[in-house]
């Protein structure tokens, strides 16, 4: 079987997720001995070079990052059976599922807690050998111990921070029913306060570099100010959480109404506490940097001052260490406001994608461009701070100094790459879904990139402006289907409408036809039918009178008399055999006009053609004076029908072709045959001057002549027509100018048969 997108996908996944740890703990590792070095290396500064514990420091920090490392893969090792699970197209149970989620937020936590032990009893170990033997006091033992704690805590800060980022990408693939909105609703907070203590880590870090670096302080000075600005930093840090979780309360308002209420069908489009959501989760980033920035500022200040105080170290030092300080306190501040910014905005994406939001109401109270002057202005003094410092540094500095100075080039970079990719990433964002929007893809939200400045206002305007363009555009499908069901609706109204009209001018049409027919049929039925008795009266009278005057005649033949009588007998028996033809003659025509008159019946019976064709040219043989008529018919077609209809039919076809020829001689020709196929056929054909062929299409339309006018009603070959369609038979016309026309009736094989 081939393999599917999911498991293509999560094969995909279980390979980077693999490359994406290892690469990781890598970095970190390597970022903890950077960052960790610092307090060690004061520790180890204050014992003597022969000591053993040189010697064997470097391999047990690196053999517990191995196995700390190891224990991190095994943590894991439920996400890796659910990715192969996925790739082996496997049903995955929901004990599965939750062993895997939580792997994924247990495995980060647990590595980070474990490093954090790690790397504080390591220099406490340190510190505790070198207490013991005297190579340092109490009050700087316990500094450097501080400082190695909060450089741990920093480390493992940062180290929840990244792992949780790369496992999260795994999370749609094992769980895809799972939203990230609220595993997000889950661990913000924690989010916050590991950005501020690893703020507050690597701050330190820094300040304790750039004072050996720069102001060149011993490690007892180092030490005690770490210790005294600790004591304050501890309750401040209190505080800060405090604050943070009473701040981020309109947020959790927000969660409790849309994710974690029982019944929540989703979010409504005008939430009024989504608004208050954005709004505080816009500013909590300036305000957490702040708070933050007051605390470490206040801590400095303290610690330097008691410090002096302590130690009497001079001004000039106290005065490069505020300036250490305010390097510091400046820095930190514009990577925890960015920092900050990035890890609430996920819940401004949310939002901005699911709700409403007011332009006026969300309206950031700092614009874009105090934001940048603000930016810029504080990289100006950084890097001024930095040069002014190492220009001041001390002899011995030597490469620490420099170490600083890369490490200030750094911080500078990354800070403006940071703010770039702040300008440039929604913008780029917006450039893309403009053009998605302008291909008429409008599913897809267009979400604030982060606080509601310049770019955000703009991505709501976009936001909105899809939203309206979506609605009208279903609006508008929503119409044109309601247009298109009823336009159907009237359509087919319509078109039921015209067959029903249609139907019943076609039953009007053939009611009129039958109409004209049965009142033709009645009047010259009746007509026939009187002139036969008016003329049967007379010739019956002759006919009977006929028999006893040639017997009368025969015996004056017979009687011996004179020539002259006799021949004047002869010449009247002759004349009575004329009288005697004449009178059969003139019954046959009566017969005919009998048989052409009579009423038809309701059920069809078997019509000789050749006595019907007989009849017709009988009756109209007094039209025929100048006409050949010539008959090829054989007596043993008959068909199933209405004899006299079918009388009727040949009629006309007769009269028709007998008119045709006007006062001209000619010839027509009837017949009659069966076909191989066993369908009997009928034809009339005629040499005369055929049909025009403008003509011919209309020649069975109902009123439709060419003769003048008194002279024809045009209802002849429309009564045909209706006769032969009324039997189930076609009916053809062949005919060109100048070279006659042939009428041909076709009977189908049921309605044909042969007589024996």
């Amino acid at each position: 079987m081939p393999p599917t997108t999911d498991s293509r996908l999560a094969r995909a996944t279980g390979t980077s997720l693999v490359l994406a740890v290892g690469a990781t703990e890598l970095i970190l590792t390597a970022g903890e001995f950077a960052l960790l070095g610092m307090p060690v290396f004061l520790s180890l500064r204050v014992l003597p070079r022969a000591d053993g514990l040189y010697r064997i420091f470097l391999p047990v920090a690196v053999a517990l990052c191995a196995a700390l490392v190891l224990r991190l893969f095994d943590a894991l090792r439920p996400v890796a059976l659910l990715l192969s699970a996925k790739r082996r197209l496997e049903a995955v149970s929901t004990a599965e599922a939750d062993a895997g989620q939580r792997a994924l937020v247990r495995a980060p936590r647990e590595s980070a807690v474990l490093r954090f032990i790690v790397w504080t009893a390591l220099p406490g170990t340190l510190l505790a050998v070198a207490r013991l033997r005297g190579h340092v006091a109490t009050l700087p033992a316990f500094g450097l111990l501080t400082a190695g704690a909060l450089h741990a805590a920093a480390a493992a800060a940062a180290r929840v921070l990244v792992l949780e980022n790369v496992l999260g990408r795994v999370r749609p693939v094992i769980l895809p029913n799972l939203e990230g909105i609220r595993v997000f609703s889950r661990a913000y907070r924690a989010w916050l306060a590991l950005v501020a203590v690893a703020s507050l880590g690597f701050s330190h870090a820094g300040a304790a570099l750039m004072l050996v670096a720069f102001v060149g302080a011993p490690n007892d000075q180092v030490a005690l100010l770490t210790l005294l600005g600790f004591a304050i930093l501890a309750p401040a840090a209190v505080l800060w959480w405090r604050s943070m979780r009473r701040r981020t309360a309109p947020i959790e308002a927000y969660f409790d109404a849309t994710l974690r209420s029982p019944g929540t069908r989703g979010p409504a489009r005008d939430e009024p506490k989504a608004v208050t959501a954005f709004v505080v989760a816009q500013s909590l980033p300036y305000r957490l940097a702040g708070y933050q920035a007051f605390s470490l500022a206040l801590a400095g200040v303290v610690a330097v001052a008691v410090g002096r105080w302590l130690t009497g170290f001079e001004p000039a030092v106290a005065g490069r260490m505020l300036l250490v300080l305010a390097v510091v306190v400046l820095a930190s501040t514009l990577y925890a406001a960015m920092v900050f910014r990035m890890t609430l905005r996920p819940l401004m994406k949310h939002i901005g994608s699911r709700h409403h939001l007011p332009v006026r109401e969300v309206r950031s109270q700092v614009g874009l461009r105090p934001k940048l002057l603000a930016f810029f202005v504080g990289e100006t003094a950084i890097g001024c701070g930095f040069v002014s410092l190492f220009d001041g540094a001390p002899d011995g500095a030597g490469g620490w100094g420099l170490l600083a100075l890369a490490m200030g080039g750094g911080l500078s970079l990354s800070l403006v790459l940071l703010m770039v990719r702040e300008l440039v990433a929604p913008i780029q964002a917006l450039e893309t879904r403009s053009e998605e929007i302008a291909r008429g893809e409008l599913a897809r939200p267009v979400p604030p990139s982060g606080e509601a400045d310049e770019i955000g206002r703009l991505s709501v305007a976009f936001e909105e402006m899809r939203r309206s363009l979506r609605d009208r555009l279903r609006s508008t499908e929503s119409i044109n289907v309601d247009l298109e069901r009823e336009v159907r609706r009237r359509t087919e109204a319509l078109e039921q409408r015209n067959t029903e009209l249609r139907d019943a001018l076609q039953k009007l049409r053939q009611a009129q036809d039958s109409l004209i027919r049965s009142e033709k049929l009645a009047s010259m039925g009746r007509l026939v039918a009187g002139i036969a008795h008016e003329i049967n009266n007379p010739v019956n009278a002759i006919i009977n009178s006929l028999g006893p005057l040639e017997q009368v005649v025969r015996e004056i033949v017979e009687l011996p008399q004179g020539g002259d009588v006799v021949d004047k007998a002869k010449a009247a028996q002759e004349m009575l055999g004329v009288i005697a033809r004449g009178t059969s003659r003139t019954k046959a025509v009566v017969q005919a006009l009998h048989n052409y008159s009579r009423g038809d019946e309701s059920i069809p019976r078997e019509v000789n053609l050749s006595r019907s064709v007989d009849d017709s040219v009988d009756l109209l043989r007094h039209r025929m004076r100048n006409v050949k008529v010539v008959k090829d018919i054989d007596p043993r077609v008959h068909v199933q029908g209405f004899p006299g209809q079918i009388d009727q039919v040949l009629m006309n076809l007769l009269t028709n072709a007998t008119q045709a020829f006007g006062d001209r001689p000619g010839t027509i020709r009837v017949g009659a045959a069966l076909r191989p196929t066993g369908d009997a056929a009928v034809w009339v054909a005629d040499d005369g001057p055929g049909i025009p062929p403008d003509v011919l299409p209309h020649i069975f339309d109902p009123f439709f002549t060419t003769m003048d006018v008194g002279e024809g009603a045009g209802l002849g070959l429309s009564i045909v027509h209706g006769i032969v369609e009324r039997h189930g038979a076609t009916i053809d016309v062949e005919s060109a100018p100048g070279a006659g026309t042939t009428f041909t009736i076709v009977f189908p094989a049921k309605a044909a048969t042969a007589a024996v």
